[in-house]
């Protein structure tokens, strides 16, 4: 195994993400409802992204706020990061080392708690959020790894799936005549099949570097379950523009 997290971006933010329930009309949408930020003394800030677009559409479908920050309240100043880093396995546990190498990450590598969370997710079943490191302030090279958005929602998902297999190569590729998101960013197999998509919070602080030369991607692992197939990708950007 030789697909391993290397360069390290440290987040300026990240996001919090929040999609509802399977079955639900709005089930299929990730919402930016929050961001996490360093404030300039180093304060860890978590603050509701209220008043935008992607916020009230939440609300419409029914985002309720994260349950230790109640909506009433639009910035939180303490615990921010302990709050968060519940969501992930103590780092006593005999496994917490497999964890990081789950997510490609060595466990060698010195990871502040902000990187860690940017860098897994944190998601847990169920609760429909998500952190996201949007990598805007991303240099090459730096590698990550990602879940394909929208694949388990394709209608030829299964036999999709038959034919997919670890380390098989995939492409990036912008969509900007995409109607509901210009900036999305196509996952594509060589022949420009289309396995899924970019999150769609990650594909602003990318759109830049699809035109070089050194974005390389393959297919990292298959899993879920067959009502729920996962498909990961390791992205690797390693050139300039």
């Amino acid at each position: 195994m030789n697909r391993i997290i290397r360069h390290i971006v440290e987040p300026r933010h990240l996001f919090l993400a929040w999609q509802a329930p399977d079955g639900h009309l709005y089930g299929r949408t990730r919402h930016k409802v929050a961001e996490i930020v360093p404030d300039q003394d180093g304060t860890i800030l978590f603050r509701y992204l209220k008043g935008t677009d992607d916020f009230e559409a939440a609300l419409s479908a029914g985002f309720l706020g994260y349950p230790a920050f109640p909506l009433e309240q639009e910035l939180y100043t303490s615990g921010i990061l302990e709050i968060f880093m519940r969501r992930l396995p103590p780092r006593k546990r005999r496994d917490y080392h497999d964890f990081l190498r789950l997510w490609r990450l060595d466990p060698a590598t010195r990871l502040t708690p902000l990187a860690l969370l940017g860098y897994v997710g944190a998601q847990l079943p169920g609760d429909g959020f998500s952190l996201v490191h949007p990598f805007d302030n991303g240099e090459p090279p730096f590698e990550f790894l990602e879940e394909v958005a929208g694949f388990r929602y394709r209608r030829d998902a299964s036999q999709l799936l038959a034919l997919l297999q670890e380390g098989q190569e995939i492409q990036l590729r912008a969509e900007p005549d995409n109607l509901h998101d210009p900036q999305a960013i196509r996952i594509e197999l060589p022949d420009n099949h289309l396995i899924g998509y970019v999150n769609k919070l990650h594909a602003p602080g990318l759109q830049r570097w699809l035109q070089t030369p050194g974005v390389r991607g393959t297919i990292d692992r298959l899993n879920g379950t067959p009502s729920r197939p996962l498909v990961y990708v390791f992205v690797e950007i390693g050139t300039a523009p």
